[in-house]
């Protein structure tokens, strides 16, 4: 579960969620989102039928919140999620969103970023959230407006070359490691290693396909959908903005963010909740400075999800879908 409500806390919560997606009898994915949250959303859960949620008021919600920031932010998040799940960019719907943020007390990032797109300013908001994206990378950028190169090895220095050979002996790390995991990852899917002419810059592709090996989600774009938000649950800083609305807007809602490739309905609410909360659950954060890959490799990739308190992955919500092999 996630953080703790109260029965008439977490039913304002779903009332107010259930004024921005498509109404009970669409039978749309808000309405499975409403059904997934009510269980898996607040702790403890509550049992509540859709169409038995009546809308609330941005005044009541706040007031049925309280003073507890961290529900309210919780709240906030719910809502921005349920805006999109249900595949499209609506503006009354994010304005509403905004709104009751604001009553909330909630002025992340993200809020701005949603008006801005409702004002008509696509563009800008999904080039803040570029940035932000990179900035929460160690060793890639800065979060200010230039965004680093994603393909910094094409002049294959000698560095490149050590580089990558160093990723290529992992090939030689018993099968039970987390090194030859990776590895295998890597050839399984045909990208480069960092260091190779065609490979994504390390800074990114090391922490970022790591974690598709430690939390279990594959590479096709739903598994692309749940890894970055189980990231975002596990780094909590600007998590929102920087990697769980990004990747909604761009494989579920359609729209381009970075360049990549939108694509259309790859969002499952409850895989997307379990994602979620398995990343808040992890105890270390692999975007941290101090996280160290290569003092992992050796080590059995169990022994390194035990220590970061990873929670296993039910089959039911891993990701489906075909597997992306070779870079979008």
């Amino acid at each position: 579960m996630f953080v703790p409500a109260t029965e008439d806390q977490a039913l304002a919560g779903l009332r107010a969620a259930s004024t921005v997606v498509d109404p009970p009898e669409s039978a749309g994915l808000g309405q499975s989102l409403l059904i997934a949250a009510s269980q898996l959303f607040f702790s403890p859960p509550i049992e509540v039928a859709p169409q038995d949620l009546t809308p609330i008021s941005p005044q009541d919600l706040a007031l049925a919140i309280g003073s507890d920031h961290d529900l309210a932010e919780h709240v906030a998040s719910l809502l921005v999620v349920a805006s999109l799940t249900d595949g499209r960019l609506d503006d009354e719907r994010l304005r509403r969103v905004v709104e009751y943020a604001h009553h909330l007390g909630v002025h992340d990032g993200w809020v701005r970023d949603m008006l801005q797109i409702a004002r008509g300013h696509m563009a800008w908001a999904m080039a803040d959230m570029t940035r932000r994206n990179v900035a929460t990378f160690p060793g890639w950028g800065d979060g200010q407006d230039h965004v680093p190169s994603m393909l910094p090895y094409q002049e294959q220095t000698d560095a490149d070359k050590r580089l990558a050979a160093r990723f290529a002996e992992l090939e030689t790390k018993p099968a039970n490691t987390f090194g030859r995991h990776f590895y295998d990852h890597f050839r399984r899917h045909k990208f480069g290693f960092p260091g190779e002419y065609d490979a994504f810059t390390g800074a990114f592709a090391v922490p970022h396909d790591s974690l598709h090996v430690i939390s279990g989600y594959s590479t096709s774009l739903q598994g692309e959908i749940l890894v970055s938000t189980f990231t975002g649950g596990m780094h909590r800083h600007d998590n929102m903005r920087a990697h769980i609305l990004p990747v909604i807007i761009e494989w579920h809602v359609g729209s381009e963010v970075n360049g990549i490739g939108a694509q259309k309905g790859n969002l499952d609410p409850a895989k997307f909740l379990v994602a979620w909360q398995r990343g808040q659950h992890t105890s270390i954060d692999a975007l941290s400075p101090s996280w160290d890959f290569w003092s992992l490799v050796d080590r059995d990739l169990e022994e390194v999800r035990a220590e970061m308190a990873v929670p296993e992955l039910p089959a039911r919500y891993a990701a489906s879908g075909d597997e992306i092999i070779g870079r979008l």
